[in-house]
């Protein structure tokens, strides 16, 4: 859903025949203002082979395995009087790997608001190159509610939890008609949340101008009038005056029973805009992971960008030690999951185990034509303006699976750029080997190179295993 200047209806809630009068969003925003009332971890992977395991990552001996956003604070006790479509959000992330999304919150007010079921949904929300917001639905994290209660918060749980990705922005939402809670000046700086809101790993961002601010721009708590279904659009709009909405989220660091992990989770769309242009060359590529158990090795994942004109012709799982191929984990011809410039594709394995130990997930392409792009400074820091990677401060740690940050990554050789002379030992997470002597064309390589000048990136390969 595009944050374009769409026209909206508004309509009696009794379905008599009414007059229809259409407003600008922008209107919209201004009659909502005026009509507001102001009322206002992941587990530790531990021992053995992880003991380099950063303190951020490992740390947190706190029992609490739930979190959400309002848990001790309730909303107005009146509803805005209001006739329409509504949809509401909240936009959020999980600081840390190894967090499900359990379910929503809704508050209800005391009057003025529909206690009839309605959906919630969760979308991965993100920009394109004309600035506009757009959206991806996670299709696993819709759910319809059983008939609300007045005066409280209302909880939704999902039919089963949904892993979240590290760092990446979502937005919960829901969809309904007629009267909505809305607070004002929650959400802007120096206001009760300018800092957003932090509750273990989860983060609700604040607006722009406080000091966590949204990623893409505009407002923290979003609305729309465009229909009553979030699981069709999303909430993409903020009223201007920082306000919030009342819609919360919980989100738990206990894995399910029987769950399988990876490092990125739920995440549908890597925008183009936080990528370099796709590359073409003849390389190797991959992603350094650690076991604190023994796994089964269930699908190597590869996000294929649009663009992209053909599939890695081969994947395969490294040891980092011995920089030998695991057995067995040989694809010569993957079969992918889907086909180039589609985004994330896997392939399947069985009777695989993986020991506890350090291993890289890679692909292999012949190259000549576009395959993949990256983001830099991913799992380091920026190295021109010093801001932190989503993975730079304690790599991505779910379960027994662990991607470390550059800090704590296993050596491999610099690419001589960015002040680091060619072929030195540096820590490397993402690597990659580049066939450049013609002796190699056509060998399926161990990565050990390093682009120093991009510290930490990262190019997209993901790995899915299960505690055997």
């Amino acid at each position: 859903m595009a944050a374009s200047g769409r026209a909206f209806d508004t309509d009696r809630a009794d379905g008599e025949a009414a007059s229809r009068t259409e407003f600008s969003r922008r209107t919209v925003g201004k009659l909502i203002g005026a009509a507001a009332i102001g009322a206002a971890t992941a587990g530790a992977i531990g021992g053995g082979i992880l003991d380099a395991l950063p303190a951020a990552a490992a740390a947190d001996k706190s029992s609490k395995t739930t979190f959400r956003l309002f848990p001790h604070t309730n909303g107005p006790r009146t509803a805005v009087s209001y006739k329409g479509n509504f949809l509401a959000g909240v936009a959020f992330n999980a600081t840390t790997g190894g967090c499900w999304l359990e379910g929503f919150w809704w508050w209800v007010c005391h009057e003025g608001q529909s206690t009839k079921a309605q959906k919630f949904a969760l979308w991965e929300a993100y920009t394109i190159d004309d600035g506009n917001l757009v959206g991806k639905l996670i299709g696993s994290a819709t759910v319809e509610s059983k008939r609300l209660h007045a005066g409280r918060w209302n909880y939704i749980p999902l039919h089963s939890t949904v892993p979240l990705a590290i760092g990446e922005t979502y937005v919960a939402a829901t969809g309904f008609k007629n009267g909505f809670p809305i607070t004002k000046h929650q959400f802007g700086k120096g206001e009760k949340y300018g800092h957003g809101i932090k509750s273990g790993p989860l983060l609700a961002y604040s607006d722009q101008g406080g000091t966590n601010p949204v990623p893409f721009g505009g407002a923290q708590a979003l609305f729309d009038v465009s229909s009553d279904n979030p699981t069709k659009d999303m909430p993409g709009l903020g009223d201007g005056d920082h306000s919030n909405f009342w819609m919360d989220l919980q989100i738990t660091t206990k894995a399910p029973k029987g769950t399988s992990y990876r490092l990125w989770p739920n995440l549908p769309v890597i925008p183009a805009g936080v990528a370099t242009d796709l590359d073409t060359s003849e390389q190797s590529m991959g992603t350094e992971f650690w076991l604190s158990e023994s796994c089964t090795l269930d699908k190597i994942w590869f996000y294929t960008p649009p663009g992209a004109t053909v599939l890695p012709s081969q994947c395969a799982i490294w040891e980092v030690s011995s920089q030998a191929m695991v057995a067995s984990t040989l694809k010569t011809s993957a079969d992918w999951s889907g086909k180039a410039a589609s985004g994330w594709v896997s392939t399947s394995y069985s009777g695989i185990t993986l020991p506890a130990g350090k291993y890289k997930t890679t692909v292999y392409s012949p190259g000549g034509n576009p395959f993949f792009y990256e983001q830099v400074f991913y799992f380091g820091t920026s190295l021109v303006t010093g801001a932190q990677g989503l993975a730079s401060r304690a790599g991505i740690a779910t379960g027994p699976l662990y991607s470390p940050n550059l800090a704590n990554a296993s050596l491999a050789e610099s690419n001589g750029t960015a002040g680091v002379p060619l072929g030195k030992l540096v820590p490397a997470n993402s690597t990659y080997q580049a066939n450049i002597e013609p002796s190699q064309a056509g060998q399926f390589l161990y990565p050990y190179s390093f682009d120093s000048k991009d510290h930490g990136e990262v190019r997209w390969v993901d790995v899915e295993v299960t505690p055997s």
